[in-house]
């Protein structure tokens, strides 16, 4: 029973998905952006003009910060790398950062927060307690204490968002699974006998993945946006790595002189940010009938 009610949960995600393709204009055009955006982070180290200006190597030739032509599309930085292709490899970095990132923290928000609702008493106390702690880390503070620990890099970036994310992801679990807890083929899987491990994993936690899955895919503009703050405030990867973030730091001391430097990645964050949350906020509208009909005017 428990499994078919899982399998109808991801269904309904499916189904979900389709309504509001059909309905919801912002919807399709958060998926075009998005998926624009993810064809060129994954195909964007190959099709970058030059792949080592790319990377970070400065050009053999120095020729300093140059304005969009039509040998430099997007033109150069200050060290006179070509900033297409920066953008487009800094695409795939900034995709990883925030695959990782929501990959991990759903696993582990999904787990502690299910494993917090079914096992009561003390163990649900302590988990709460440790949710509600975590929820009041912001991620840039962590980074910057983790930065003065461990020196900079991609693991910075990626610990500070999984510790600040996780939490929230487990409170909605938590809230979820403890109405299932309830169900009655939860209470039957336990007078008949089954392990408390198994029913977690077979009836608790598959049927609370839909919220939070909707909302993992909320948060990805957030996360896009939040791993470019921590790396333009040099807190996160290199100066000469190729992301988004350290792309807008590294033309902010040229923004009057050479404002395309930070100006053009600057938008890219903006766009992709503003695609991702289009598709969640349609998705979270289309689950919630308040909002539905809130909007349903005006889209």
């Amino acid at each position: 029973m428990s499994d078919r009610r899982g399998l109808r949960r991801l269904r309904d995600i499916r189904g979900l998905i389709e309504r509001s393709w059909r309905r919801r204009r912002t919807f399709k055009a958060g998926v075009i952006i998005s998926a624009t955006l993810i064809l060129i982070a994954i195909l964007g180290p190959f099709i970058a003009p030059y792949p080592s200006e790319g990377w970070g190597i400065p050009p053999e030739t120095p020729r300093g910060a140059r304005p969009p032509s039509w040998e430099h599309l997007f033109g150069t930085d200050a060290s006179g790398r070509d900033l297409l292709s920066r953008i487009l490899i800094g695409a795939s970095v900034a995709l990883l950062q925030v695959v990782i990132v929501i990959a991990v923290s759903l696993g582990i928000g999904l787990f502690i927060g299910a494993l917090s609702a079914y096992y009561r008493g003390w163990i649900e106390r302590i988990l709460n307690y440790f949710i509600e702690v975590f929820m009041a880390f912001p991620a840039i503070i962590v980074a910057l204490a983790l930065r003065s620990m461990i020196g900079r890099g991609l693991m910075i970036v990626l610990l500070s968002l999984i510790i600040t994310w996780w939490s929230w992801y487990a409170r909605i679990a938590y809230i979820y699974a403890r109405s299932i807890r309830e169900m009655d083929y939860v209470l039957l899987a336990e007078l008949s006998g089954l392990p408390r491990w198994r029913i977690l994993f077979r009836h608790i936690i598959p049927n609370t993945m839909t919220p939070v899955i909707v909302q993992a895919i909320t948060d990805t503009g957030g996360v896009l946006l939040e791993a470019a703050s921590i790396n333009f405030l040099g807190l996160g990867l290199p100066a000469d790595y190729p992301d988004w973030g350290v792309l807008v730091q590294n033309g902010f001391n040229y923004i009057y002189s050479y404002p395309w430097i930070s100006l053009i990645p600057g938008a890219f964050i903006l766009l992709a940010a503003l695609g991702f949350s289009m598709i969640g906020d349609t998705l979270r509208e289309e689950l919630d009938p308040r909002l539905r009909r809130r909007w349903k005017l005006w889209f």
